[in-house]
């Protein structure tokens, strides 16, 4: 059976003043499941979530989301999409509730389950209190459960566990995987948090300067590197070469 790709970029470029950040960047994610997309600060992960969101134009190369080109139907992209870049920002004196039903309304889309969202990220008794109430964790949760309260295809986190506890950390991993499995959601992202991309990836992408120099399984990971995914990171990001 053909495999079939959710997220596709061939020979991607972004330039910002004449400065190349983003070099000949080609990655594939699978549907139906976990992309784990790794790289120091500054390596350009979250500049090429923005190009795959259409929230930047890449200056070379093609992007393909979900089948479409997303340049071409951006606003298809977004109806089929969630995601969660940066700093999540809402309506800070209305309610979890109030901002998600927003959200649903600027997305045109009908049917959306907020009670049952803000319970899946553990918000279920946060009532009428307003946004601007809430600690960096609730913020984080309301951030995923507003990525997902559409029933999106697919999902781009940034560091999507950013301020959660231990705790929370690992509901949102538990959330993360049941959504893949139940919902069938294929899921890109980024985290510094090397152990929970190990726990949950299927897949995982390296970005070194602008450029994925690898995609590859944590198994494979594990065969070369017993002492896990830590010691791989560290060796190609620092500029070694992974031998096949």
């Amino acid at each position: 059976m053909q495999t079939e790709f959710v997220v596709q970029t061939k020979n991607l470029c972004k330039a910002f003043a004449g400065k190349e950040v983003i070099h000949d960047c080609t990655m594939s994610v699978e549907r139906g499941t976990i992309y784990g997309f790794l790289g120091k600060n500054g390596a350009g992960k979250t500049t090429v979530f923005k190009i795959l969101l259409e929230l930047l134009k890449p200056t070379m190369g093609e992007v393909s989301v979900l089948g479409v080109d997303s340049s071409k139907n951006n606003l298809e992209v977004l109806r089929r999409t969630g995601s969660l870049i940066e700093t999540p920002i809402f309506y800070e004196h209305l309610s979890a509730r109030e901002n998600l039903q927003l959200h649903l309304d600027y997305m045109e889309m009908n049917g959306g389950e907020i009670a049952e969202t803000l319970k899946m990220v553990g918000l279920s008794n946060v009532g009428t209190q307003a946004v601007s109430t809430f600690s960096l964790g609730m913020r984080q949760r309301l951030a995923i459960a507003r990525a997902i309260v559409h029933k999106p295809e697919l999902l781009i986190l940034d560091e999507p566990v950013n301020g959660l506890d231990p705790v929370g950390i690992k509901e949102m991993r538990e959330l993360f995987c049941d959504l893949v499995k139940r919902q069938k959601i294929t899921i890109l992202l980024s985290s510094h948090i090397l152990s929970e991309i190990d726990k949950i990836a299927d897949r995982i992408g390296v970005i070194v300067n602008g450029n994925v120099v690898q995609e590859i399984s944590p198994q494979e990971i594990k065969e070369k590197y017993p002492n896990g995914l830590e010691d791989y990171f560290m060796e190609i990001t620092n500029g070694g070469t992974y031998n096949e």
